[in-house]
């Protein structure tokens, strides 16, 4: 067996994943648009697959000391757990971005944050992991978004806890634009070895379908 640290996608697995998270983020990006009342774009992800040991080194140097982060588990054909997160001050800017006062101080956004962020990872998760089910004709269900803050990565590894095990991370990255904003974040999704050797069994039968493989 390979060892975590030399599985890679193909080409043709990365378009396609590509793909499909693009069709995710758009669908968030709308759904956003109707909670905010403003127009917001989220652009095609960069995607890459690393062990779960590296992450600090994707987040490192990307104002990621403090962060703001909101995970769900999906269960299905595959099962994974999916993380949004923010660096804390982007994270302010979106809910004072959502509540629609700039006048709100500091103290008043972090109260409001919990329940804002928790509403925008819903959207984000979901939107995504309803394009892997809809386009991989495939089925998942999922828990309530939980939130969380951290100050280091060490914290965001902590927040994963002992279920992370030995595990792969499809790690996204994403730019939020709300009129003259620009937001960047990163979507997370934690597999397991077998989930995914499972998604990529159902992606491989997505592009023969497809006609690409």
């Amino acid at each position: 067996m390979r060892q975590l640290s030399e599985v890679q996608l193909s080409e043709l697995q990365q378009d396609a994943l590509a793909e499909i998270f693009n069709i995710g983020v758009g669908r968030a990006g709308s759904s956003l648009s109707l909670v905010v009342g403003s127009q917001i774009e989220l652009t095609a992800p960069a995607i890459s697959l690393c062990p779960l040991d590296r992450i600090q080194e994707n987040l490192h140097g990307l104002e990621f000391r403090q962060f703001s982060m909101v995970s769900q588990k999906f269960t299905g054909d595959f099962d994974s757990q999916a993380i949004l997160i923010f660096p804390e001050t982007n994270a302010l800017e979106i809910v004072r971005l959502m509540a629609g006062a700039v006048e709100l101080s500091v103290e008043e956004l972090s109260e409001l944050e919990q329940e804002a962020m928790c509403e925008v990872g819903n959207i984000i998760l979901n939107a995504c992991m309803s394009a892997v089910a809809d386009l991989l004709e495939i089925a998942f269900s999922g828990t309530l978004p939980v939130h969380r803050f951290g100050d280091t990565c060490n914290t965001f590894l902590e927040a994963l806890g002992e279920e992370s095990g030995d595990s792969m991370v499809l790690f996204l990255q994403v730019e939020m634009r709300i009129s003259q904003h620009r937001i960047q974040g990163h979507i997370v999704f934690l597999l397991s070895v077998t989930s995914l050797a499972a998604l990529l069994q159902c992606l491989d039968a997505y592009l023969v379908k497809s006609g690409l493989q």
